[in-house]
């Protein structure tokens, strides 16, 4: 079954869960700042307003994807089916675009004129092409624009949980009786990962030792 994967927090994950709903964020603070300027070009586009987005991805776990954007002691990974989420996106109340990115160099963007508005949130430098991202955009005019975009969504729609290398088992305990405590959670499933810290990755190397 195909999944995307939300790396983020714990906070994030908490809210979710008890106001089922979705947050989408300003990409002012992104690492990418190019990727920031493009967000910013299809906000001035839109009109007097701002542009939010949910990054997600479609690639499988990573070291990578826990260091940049879940690397606390407070990092998690939201499990959503694919086709589950795009038909929640396109029967969402408030119009939103999603998709996967378009990763391109310097030459395939300059052959790209004129770029259409709804492509730009959706253009990525192709350096990048490893996080195999998916994106859920939303545009809100400057009258009603705060520093975030929520959109409902059932908690249910959340498959899986998986808990952060660095986290603390306690914690990740703590975390999940109050995740659950709100309900909506009978379905998910709950891990830890352990990407960097593999029991069985260890028994290998010592028996190929022997």
């Amino acid at each position: 079954m195909p999944y995307l994967r939300r790396y983020t927090d714990v906070l994030s994950l908490l809210d979710m869960i008890k106001n089922n709903r979705l947050t989408l964020l300003s990409p002012a603070t992104w690492f990418d700042q190019n990727d920031t300027y493009g967000l910013n070009e299809y906000g001035r586009r839109k009109g007097e307003g701002e542009a939010f987005a949910l990054c997600m991805t479609e690639g499988p776990e990573t070291g990578h994807h826990w260091q940049l954007f879940a690397g606390s002691s407070h990092g998690v990974c939201l499990f959503f089916d694919l086709d589950e989420f795009k038909s929640f996106c396109d029967g969402a109340r408030w119009p939103v675009l999603h998709g996967p990115m378009k990763y391109m160099n310097l030459k395939e963007v300059r052959e790209l004129r004129p770029i259409e508005t709804d492509v730009l949130p959706f253009l990525k430098r192709d350096t990048f092409k490893d996080e195999k991202e998916y994106r859920v955009i939303a545009w809100e005019e400057d009258l009603l624009a705060s520093d975030t975009y929520t959109i409902p969504m059932p908690a249910s729609l959340i498959r899986r949980v998986v808990f952060g290398p660095k986290m603390p088992d306690t914690l990740a305990r703590t975390l999940k009786d109050i995740a659950c405590a709100y309900g909506g959670c009978d379905k998910i499933d709950w891990a830890h990962s352990r990407v960097d810290n593999n029991a069985s990755w260890r028994k290998a190397i010592n028996e190929g030792l022997r």
